[in-house]
C-alpha cells in the first residue's frame, strides 16, 4: 500500500496510500509507524512490487471491507494492540463498536428512499 512513484531526485518520494480524508491523522500516522516498526523488528520482507494497475484486487492484499470486520482484525492483532497501548485500544474499539451500534438502529435516507414504498 505503498507507491513509489518513478521521479528520482528532488522528486523522489513514498506515497502512503491507505489513509483518506475520513481517518484521524493522528492515529493513521501511530498505526502506521507501529506496524512498519513490528515488520522491522520481525525481519519482515516488504512484498514484491506490483507492477502496472495496483488496485487490481486479484493481485493485492485486501483490507477489511467494513468497520466492524477492521475493528475485530484491530482487535485480532496482539503485537499493533500491545504497541499502541492495550487500554487506549480497548477504549477505542469499544467506542467504534458503539459508533456502529448507533448506526444500524437509524435508517438511512436509501434504505427509506428504496424500500418506503412497500408499506
Amino acid at each position: 500500500m505503498v507507491r513509489v512513484p518513478p521521479e528520482q531526485g528532488s522528486g523522489a518520494r513514498l506515497e502512503l496510500r491507505l489513509g483518506d480524508a475520513s481517518a484521524n491523522p493522528y492515529l493513521l500516522i501511530a498505526a502506521t509507524i507501529a506496524a512498519a516498526l513490528l515488520g522491522v523488528l520481525a525481519g519482515e520482507e516488504p512484498p514484491a512490487p506490483l507492477e502496472g494497475y495496483g488496485y487490481d484486487t486479484a493481485r493485492s492484499a485486501l483490507l477489511p471491507a467494513t468497520l466492524p470486520d477492521a475493528l475485530d482484525a484491530l482487535e485480532a492483532d496482539t503485537a499493533l494492540t500491545e504497541l499502541l497501548g492495550k487500554d487506549f485500544t480497548a477504549s477505542y474499539l469499544t467506542y467504534k463498536r458503539d459508533e456502529v451500534a448507533r448506526f444500524h438502529r437509524h435508517v438511512t435516507d436509501w434504505e427509506f428512499t428504496e424500500y418506503a414504498y412497500h408499506l
